[in-house]
């Protein structure tokens, strides 16, 4: 009995298929993941007076907007780092909102960010000396 060899052409053709898939499984793998996206946020100021819209020793309610209902969204203040003032679970609307009390006084940044995202987003706030008085803040 004899054996023979695979024609060229079939060599090729099955070298080319096996290539083929290797390309194909390489891409899926490095294609991008879709990930948890915070989509807006904003800082709603309570009653304020003076001369900024934000006052230290005063609340505010940090209210953002996400594409993914499943996984928490960290709040935090410029110079907190990702640990920040609050970890909220979105409604199911898509809605997130977490109580903020400024640290410090100057122009910072509050930012929003869900674990997985390719990106964060960020408002940017100004901040003065705050007195609390009840109802009302005044923010000199």
């Amino acid at each position: 009995m004899t054996r023979t060899l695979m024609p060229f052409k079939g060599l090729r053709l099955t070298l080319g298929a096996a290539t083929l898939g290797v390309v194909a499984s390489m891409s899926a793998l490095a294609a991008p993941h879709a990930s948890a996206t915070v989509t807006s946020i904003a800082t709603m100021p309570s009653f304020t007076l003076g001369t900024h819209p934000y006052g230290t020793t005063c609340s505010y309610v940090a209210h953002v907007t996400v594409d993914d209902i499943t996984k928490p969204v960290f709040f935090y203040e410029e110079g907190q780092g990702p640990s920040g003032f609050a970890e909220v679970m979105p409604d199911p609307n898509g809605t997130a909102k977490a109580n903020w009390t400024p640290s410090r006084t100057g122009i910072t940044y509050i930012y929003a960010f869900q674990p997985g995202a390719t990106h964060q987003v960020r408002q940017n706030v100004g901040v003065g000396t705050g007195i609390n008085a009840g109802s009302a803040c005044i923010a000199l």
